[in-house]
């Protein structure tokens, strides 16, 4: 427990930091995140000795992608996401390790570029979804918790989990985000926001059976008490670039 409360504190520590700094020394915070998914993805995936490589292409595409286009996030992402979705919910299964890992990558480079294009206000609201997400998921699921939702992946998340993370998250990023002055509540928004909270849980599941392809528990050890990176970002790379997309509509 102790662990965990170390590591939460400084997650929240870091995100702070992001929040407060100037947006190139904010950017450049992201794209430390990046490399270290990227560094964990090659670890658990016996790309080892491919790893400065990979990095190096990672590095490379971040830097371009930040300067790209916002709509063009949303055809890649979307098919990757629901790609994903698709085998691991309906078919249970990724064709081969191979395209689990350029998919991964793929989705993982997409991901963090979003969240270097947030605005600082568009990157806490990212928080509020995911964290909110997460907290009211683990705490319905605790305590009222009977179904389980896809056992074979993640045996501990239940369909009552589910559906307190997402109604929770909407609750909780509404108020963030007419706080933020980024929107006013409305049904087309609480309708937009549940459509994340979902794709939050989604990122969490996917994460979860690439984890299980390899024959994991944790993506890695960085975070005390909470496992890697990829662990705790799972879901904020999957929502990101739809809340950039969102941001341009707005």
């Amino acid at each position: 427990m102790r662990e965990r409360i170390i590591g939460a504190i400084l997650v929240v520590l870091y995100a702070i930091f992001m929040v407060v700094s100037p947006y190139n020394f904010y950017v450049s915070l992201v794209y430390l995140l990046g490399v270290g998914m990227v560094s964990e993805l090659c670890n658990f995936t016996g790309l080892k000795n491919s790893k400065t490589s990979v990095i190096v292409i990672f590095s490379i595409l971040f830097f371009v992608g930040v300067h790209v286009s916002h709509l063009s996030f949303l055809l890649p992402t979307a098919a990757m996401i629901f790609l994903f979705g698709y085998f691991v919910i309906i078919e249970g299964k990724v064709p081969d390790r191979f395209l689990a890992i350029a998919g991964f990558f793929i989705y993982l480079l997409i991901g963090t570029v979003a969240i270097g294009k947030l605005s600082k206000s568009y990157f806490v609201l990212l928080l509020s979804i995911v964290w909110s997400v997460d907290t009211f998921a683990y705490l319905v699921g605790k305590y009222f918790g009977k179904r389980k939702l896809i056992p074979e992946i993640s045996p501990k998340k239940t369909v009552e989990g589910a559906i307190g993370g997402a109604v929770g998250g909407v609750i909780v990023s509404s108020i963030i985000g007419e706080y933020l002055g980024i929107f006013e509540v409305s049904l087309l928004t609480a309708f937009s926001l549940f459509v994340l909270t979902l794709i939050s849980q989604i990122g969490d599941l996917v994460e979860s059976y690439i984890k299980r392809i390899f024959g994991i528990k944790d993506s890695g050890t960085i975070i005390p008490g909470h496992g890697g990176l990829l662990d705790r970002l799972d879901s904020s790379i999957s929502v990101a670039p739809f809340l950039v997309v969102f941001g341009g509509l707005q």
